[in-house]
């Protein structure tokens, strides 16, 4: 299986960075502290410029999810897969997958933390796995 890389800007390369060290990062706007995902140019709530990256916690609870069962890429994506908002405790939302249970095991406010797929570039892709009980 063959993935594409995810492309990389100058607002995302510091988080990209960071996942090479298997470090989850959100976004922190100085001037009013809204924090925010993905890495952007200017705060969403303020529009200041002055941002940086902070490390998150991992830790967040799945609030939607799909399960494709037919892959628009079978060369790139083995089906079945999810795909899924999570919401971090931080607050930001990310779009990425769930691993590490069954495709029709995954609800709604599942309880969720970071786990990483290593892509062929070193750097790694955040993915979710049940938190243990």
């Amino acid at each position: 299986m063959t993935r594409p890389l995810p492309p990389q800007t100058p607002e995302t390369e510091g988080w990209w960075e960071a996942t090479r060290h298997r470090r989850l990062t959100v976004q922190r706007c100085r001037s009013c502290d809204h924090v925010q995902h993905y890495p952007r140019a200017l705060c969403l709530s303020c529009r200041s410029t002055d941002l940086d990256l902070v490390d998150a916690s991992g830790y967040g609870h799945v609030r939607s999810f799909s399960v494709v069962h037919r892959s628009a890429d079978p060369e790139a994506f083995d089906a079945p897969y999810v795909v899924a908002l999570v919401a971090l405790e931080e607050g930001p939302t990310l779009t990425t997958n769930l691993v590490g249970a069954d495709v029709d095991a995954w609800t709604c406010d599942d309880a969720v933390e970071v786990d990483w797929l290593e892509l062929d570039d070193g750097r790694h892709l955040p993915v979710f796995v049940p938190t243990p009980p």
